[in-house]
């Protein structure tokens, strides 16, 4: 059975705007040009640069006006493609995202299908707004996208972010958890001017 229309607008919404990444704040950050990196800070950094792909599965929340939302998600993602099944509160499956240096789609629990060249047209061609989506791969892992400019970035006293501003977000990190010998996020409240991303990561595999 096909979803109607503004469940697909709903599915589509939730699974895009989890492969953006952003979040909110809780400390005032030093400016980035006067933040003198500590040794531990670059030490946790040049570590979880090794980690080249992961598995997750968390929940999380969207507040955008004039709605909010909630689900469930389990996210693979390599160097090559990113793989994300997005689930209602209560388990049952919304819709699989598929993003590819490519393309990215998403398919329905109806297997009805929408494409686009990236994440970002296909959040203007259905919601009209686009959205930076191509940090969150990085930024769910505590550390800043290689692309984009970093306005501001604090970390606490044993070299983790706690706050970082990145091509128009700001992200902050509540409690990390070791997972494989790493220290990796456990919460992420992400936001800009128009939403709020509050996201908890329940379990890291693959590593």
């Amino acid at each position: 059975m096909h979803l109607p229309n503004h469940r697909i607008k709903y599915a589509l919404f939730i699974a895009v705007v989890y492969l953006s990444g952003c979040t909110t704040i809780a400390t005032q950050p030093k400016p980035a040009s006067t933040s003198k990196p500590s040794v531990l800070h670059k030490q946790h950094m040049e570590h979880i640069a090794n980690i080249q792909q992961f598995s997750l599965k968390g929940r999380f929340g969207v507040t955008t006006s004039p709605k909010n939302f909630s689900a469930r998600l389990a996210w693979q993602h390599t160097q090559e493609k990113d793989n994300i099944d997005i689930y209602s509160p209560i388990g049952g499956k919304v819709a699989n995202i598929v993003k590819t240096s490519e393309q990215v789609t998403l398919t329905d629990n109806g297997k009805k299908t929408i494409e686009a060249k990236d994440a970002e047209t296909l959040t203007e061609k259905t919601l009209g707004f686009r959205l930076p989506l191509s940090g969150l791969s990085y930024w769910v892992l505590g550390k800043p996208s290689e692309t984009g400019l970093v306005n501001a970035v604090t970390w606490d006293e044993f070299g983790r972010i706690n706050r970082l501003q990145q091509s128009g977000w700001d992200i902050q990190y509540k409690n990390y958890t070791e997972t494989a010998g790493y220290y990796l996020p456990k919460k992420v409240t992400l936001k800009n001017e128009k939403m709020t991303l509050k996201f908890i990561i329940e379990k890291w595999t693959g590593l």
